[in-house]
C-alpha cells in the first residue's frame, strides 16, 4: 500500500483535494449563502468529484512512471519504484482500474447536471494525461502547458459543476459574477506556479531528458534562459498578486493583503534571488520545493476569504 501511494504521489493528491474543498467550501458556499443561494451538491456528491478527480490524477502519475522509467534511472535512480518495488505490469494495472473508476464516477457526476461538455472532461483529461506521457511531456513547451493547464482545471471543475447544477433552478447572475472574479484569480496563480515549477524540473531533469531525445525547454533554449523565462513569469506572479492585493484594500480585506504579502508576495522575490544564484541540480530541486511551498500559501489564502464573504 505504501509502495502504490508513493507511485501515486499522495502528497500532491492532498493538496489537490485541500484545494477543491477550500474554492467549494471557503470561496462558493460564503458567496452563495450571501445570495440565499443553496449549494447544489450534498456533501457527498461533492466528495465523489473530488475522488474523481484524485482518481484519474494518480492513475497520470502511475502512466508517467510507467512511460519515464529510463529516464528516471538516470534522473532520480533512488527514487525509482518500478521494476524495484513494483512491477511495471501491477502499474499499468492500476493505472486502467483508476482511470476507469474516475471516469465513471466523473460522468455520473456530469450526468446529474445534464451537462455533456462537463461529461467531456473526464473523457479528455485521461487521454491528454496518457499523451502527456508517452509524447507531450518531451517536446517543446507542450508538455509544460498541459500541466498548467490541468493544474487550473483542478479549480475550475468545482465551479463548473456547481454553477451548472445551480443553473437549472435558480438565479445566480450576481453571485456568479463574484465567483468567477475569484475562480480567474486562483486558476490563473495555479497555471503561472505550476509553468515556473515544470520549467525548474525540466532544468533538474535535463541528463536524462537530453539521453532520452526529449526537447523541453532547457534542452532547446539552454538552462540561462531558461532560468531567464522563470524570473520573468515569477515578476509577472509579483505583479498580479499585487494587483490582487490593491483589490483586497478596497474591499478592506487587510488580513488577507498582509497573509499575501508575507506568505506570497516576499517568498517569491527570495524564490527569484535562489532561482538567480542555482548551479547544481539540488539547487533545482529545492527551488522545486519552494515554487510548490508558494502555490500552497497562495492556495491557502482562500481559507481566510471565509471569514470576510
Amino acid at each position: 500500500m505504501l509502495t502504490y501511494l508513493k507511485l501515486f504521489r499522495w502528497q500532491n493528491l492532498l493538496v489537490i483535494a485541500f484545494t477543491q474543498y477550500l474554492f467549494r467550501y471557503c470561496i462558493i458556499a460564503p458567496v452563495l449563502n450571501k445570495f440565499e443561494i443553496p449549494l447544489f451538491f450534498s456533501h457527498f456528491e461533492f466528495f465523489l468529484l473530488v475522488l474523481s478527480t484524485l482518481l484519474i490524477t494518480a492513475a497520470g502519475y502511475a502512466i508517467n512512471d510507467y512511460f519515464d522509467l529510463r529516464i528516471d534511472r538516470i534522473n532520480k535512480p533512488h527514487k525509482i519504484i518500478l521494476g524495484k518495488d513494483l512491477s511495471r505490469r501491477k502499474a499499468i494495472l492500476a493505472h486502467t482500474i483508476l482511470n476507469i473508476l474516475g471516469i465513471i464516477i466523473g460522468l455520473y457526476m456530469a450526468y446529474r447536471v445534464k451537462s455533456l461538455p462537463l461529461a467531456g472532461i473526464f473523457i479528455i483529461v485521461p487521454a491528454l494525461l496518457w499523451l502527456y506521457s508517452i509524447r507531450h511531456k518531451r517536446k517543446f513547451l507542450i508538455g509544460n502547458i498541459i500541466v498548467s493547464m490541468l493544474s487550473a482545471i483542478v479549480i475550475a471543475i468545482v465551479w463548473g459543476f456547481e454553477y451548472r447544477g445551480l443553473i437549472i433552478s435558480h438565479e445566480i447572475n450576481e453571485a456568479a459574477v463574484i465567483i468567477n472574479r475569484f475562480l480567474r484569480i486562483y486558476a490563473l496563480f495555479a497555471f503561472i506556479i505550476s509553468f515556473i515549477r515544470e520549467i525548474i524540473k525540466d532544468i533538474e531533469d535535463i541528463k536524462g531528458d537530453l539521453k532520452a531525445g526529449c526537447k523541453t525547454i532547457p534542452i532547446i533554449s539552454g538552462v540561462r534562459n531558461s532560468k531567464k523565462l522563470i524570473i520573468v513569469l515569477s515578476v509577472i506572479l509579483i505583479f498580479f498578486v499585487g494587483y490582487f492585493q490593491i483589490y483586497l484594500l478596497s474591499y478592506e480585506y487587510h488580513l488577507i493583503f498582509a497573509y499575501l504579502l508575507f506568505a506570497v508576495q516576499i517568498p517569491t522575490i527570495l524564490f527569484i534571488n535562489k532561482i538567480n544564484l542555482a548551479k547544481e541540480k539540488i539547487d533545482y530541486t529545492i527551488n522545486s520545493r519552494f515554487a510548490k511551498f508558494i502555490m500552497i500559501t497562495g492556495i491557502f489564502s482562500m481559507f481566510l476569504f471565509y471569514f470576510y464573504l
